[in-house]
């Protein structure tokens, strides 16, 4: 599949990857769309620097995703093939106290990955989503 990926110097590259498959807890997202934001141009973009929360991993980019579930694997309830989805951006631990409260945003712990900057994101054919980060796209609204 091809994916985009963000070098810094102000690049974009396009290459290719290995389809994922989804393993427990996982869909495989068929993109539809997904967005470049603010802090994609600033702190990847441009000056491809930043430790922390914005620490690039040279993954795929794009942290702002929506499509179609192509995939489910073991251990999904509530989603299945042809559903439409978009992906929360943040990937927390689910046990640190923001985790437990619902906010994966504020997730205090090392494990904390957001899709397009630690992990693989939305600019590619098809991203490997975790359960825990989807929500039903609502009727009215489209994926393109």
């Amino acid at each position: 599949m091809r994916g985009v990926v963000l070098p810094g110097r102000e690049r974009v590259e396009l290459r290719e990857f290995d389809r994922p498959e989804p393993g427990h807890g996982q869909v495989l997202v068929k993109m539809k769309a997904s967005g470049l934001c603010g802090s994609d141009l600033r702190a990847i973009y441009h000056k491809h620097t930043g430790s922390g929360a914005e620490r690039y991993q040279n993954v795929i980019a794009g942290h702002e995703p929506s499509g179609r579930v192509e995939a489910v694997g073991p251990g999904v309830d509530g989603f299945e093939p042809g559903d439409r989805i978009v992906v929360y951006h943040i990937l927390g631990c689910g046990r640190c106290e923001e985790c437990t409260k619902g906010f994966m945003i504020g997730c205090t712990s090392q494990e904390r990955a957001a899709y397009g900057w630690q992990r693989d994101g939305g600019h590619a054919d098809y991203l490997l989503g975790e359960v825990s980060t989807l929500l039903h796209l609502a009727g009215g609204l489209t994926s393109t």
